[in-house]
């Protein structure tokens, strides 16, 4: 095989492949994969979310190529993730060791491993990995009146919602993984969506607020039924503070994509559902449009998707239902087509280079893409 220093990728197939196989020699024993560090606030994780991301690409490496070797390894990442070492209580997934913060990584935690899973069991008819990743998602209160999950943490105990807005639609989408194993998961699924347009606020030009805000009377309504719930009050004030805070506008376009590409997956996967022809859909994907460039550049931007043109590719062919081959270019941006350095194709600096290996499974969810 071509050593990373001089092989050159001309597709995203062969971007997967490449990694796949390189990534085989950082698999361990017992199948996970070296913890990377949360990019955003750089905090040390568990295995949980890199192993997820790295089961993901191991299972699309086989679905291309038909080789065992990416089989053994992916069935190798989904035994630990059914292990007591990842759930000790089994319950959630643990996956941060943050002291001040819960051990689950609130709902966007959870999502990695469920996604994974669902996806693995699919194609490897791995039923105990559907079961599990079914069993975790249910594990998540789900507020019919606010349209809302509840995170909760490693020993089963329910945290109150996850207010941060991606975090919600990102676990949305990663259950419509589940799709074809259980309707009911489906089912809530199109309810949250319902729910959506409540909860997602966006600035004057379109700019996606970057906490949900469920109308005011039904979450106080909430709030007096259930205590623990008291940190939506809490929501509402930061709301205001930061609609006008020109640090959250920075990181709130920096996360437009994450927003939007986790919506654009909805969007593929739940295709008839009223909520793609709203205002607050369109003025959010026009946003991004408007500001592409300074947004692929990183102007005024803090933290958000690592990969901006890729996600900007993926929203623009899911919102404007064109081939995503109309978008190479975009996707080729990201990529460096001859990687120097282990098994990254990124070649991102100051971001953890466990955390940017895996980073590749950001691929895993479209057709092939040619690279220039």
């Amino acid at each position: 095989m071509p050593s990373s220093s001089n092989r050159h990728l001309t597709s995203t197939h062969e971007v997967i492949k490449h990694c796949a196989r390189t990534g085989l020699d950082s698999q361990r024993a017992d199948g996970s994969f070296p913890p990377g560090r949360n990019y955003t606030y750089d905090e040390p994780e568990t295995p949980v979310r890199n192993t997820a991301n790295w089961l993901r690409v191991l299972t699309e490496a086989y679905v291309i190529t038909g080789d065992d070797a990416f089989k053994r390894a992916a069935l190798a990442s989904v035994e630990y993730l059914l292990t007591d070492e990842v759930r000790p209580h089994g319950a959630t997934y643990h996956c941060r060791k943050i002291q001040s913060k819960d051990k689950c990584n609130g709902l966007v935690g959870q999502a990695s491993p469920i996604r994974a899973l669902a996806k693995a069991g699919t194609v490897f008819d791995h039923s105990d990995a559907i079961e599990t990743a079914t069993a975790v998602f249910d594990l998540h209160p789900y507020n019919e009146s606010l349209g809302l999950w509840e995170r909760v943490e490693i020993d089963g105990q329910p945290l109150s919602f996850d207010r941060t807005l991606n975090h919600q639609i990102i676990f949305a989408a990663a259950a419509t993984e589940l799709a074809p194993h259980r309707d009911t998961v489906l089912d809530r699924v199109k309810r949250f969506l319902s729910k959506l347009e409540s909860n997602m606020r966006l600035h004057e030009n379109g700019l996606i607020k970057h906490y949900a805000r469920p109308p005011l009377v039904p979450m106080l309504r909430e709030v007096a039924r259930s205590p623990h719930y008291y940190d939506m009050v809490i929501n509402e004030c930061a709301f205001h503070y930061y609609s006008y805070s020109k640090s959250r506008r920075r990181k709130e376009r920096g996360y437009q994509a994450v927003n939007l590409s986790a919506l654009s997956l909805l969007k593929e996967r739940v295709p008839d559902h009223g909520v793609w022809s709203t205002d607050t859909i369109s003025r959010s994907v026009d946003f991004l449009r408007q500001a592409q460039e300074e947004l692929i550049e990183g102007i005024d931007t803090k933290h958000g998707s690592l990969v901006q043109a890729t996600d900007i590719a993926k929203i623009r062919s899911r919102f404007e239902e064109r081939p995503i081959q109309c978008y190479e270019e975009l996707i080729s941006t990201d990529i460096t087509r001859t990687p120097s350095r282990g098994e990254g194709v990124f070649e991102l600096e100051g971001i953890n280079s466990s955390t940017e290996a895996a980073l590749v499974s950001v691929l895993t969810d479209i057709p092939n893409v040619d690279l220039h």
